[in-house]
C-alpha cells in the first residue's frame, strides 16, 4: 500500500523560494514551478515519492539542520536545471504530512552534501 500525505506544507524558505521563482521572467523557472506543481500532487498520492538522504545527514549539513532542526527522514525531488525539492515526512493525529523544506539551486544543494 502506497502511503498517502493528509498534506504538503511548504516551510518559509520553500515559500520565499517559489516567490523569486515565480517573480522572474527566466523560462527555467516556470519550468521549475510545474515541476514544483507536479511533485506537490505526487506527494500527496504517495509520500515517499522522493530520492531518500541517509541520516543523520553529512557535517556539511549544519546550516540545514540549524534552519529545520534534527530532521528523522529527509527526502529529495530532482527539479528542472538542477534544482531539487528537499522536504521530509512527519506524522500528526496518525496521518502522514509530508513537509517541504527548501527548493534550491545546485549550488546550495552542493554546499550541504
Amino acid at each position: 500500500m502506497v502511503p498517502r500525505a493528509a498534506e504538503v506544507i511548504l516551510s518559509d524558505a520553500a515559500e520565499a523560494a517559489l516567490d523569486t521563482l515565480r517573480r522572474s521572467s527566466d523560462p527555467a523557472a516556470r519550468s521549475i514551478l510545474r515541476r514544483v506543481d507536479y511533485y506537490q500532487q505526487r506527494l500527496l498520492a504517495d509520500c515517499l515519492d522522493g530520492e531518500v538522504i541517509p541520516c543523520p545527514l553529512p557535517r556539511k549539513a549544519k546550516a540545514l539542520q540549524a534552519r529545520h532542526g534534527l530532521l528523522d527522514n529527509l527526502y529529495c525531488c530532482d527539479l528542472p536545471g538542477f534544482w531539487r525539492l528537499l522536504y521530509t515526512v512527519t506524522r500528526a493525529d496518525g496521518r502522514p504530512y509530508v513537509y517541504v523544506l527548501e527548493i534550491v539551486d545546485h549550488q546550495a544543494y552542493d554546499k550541504w552534501f
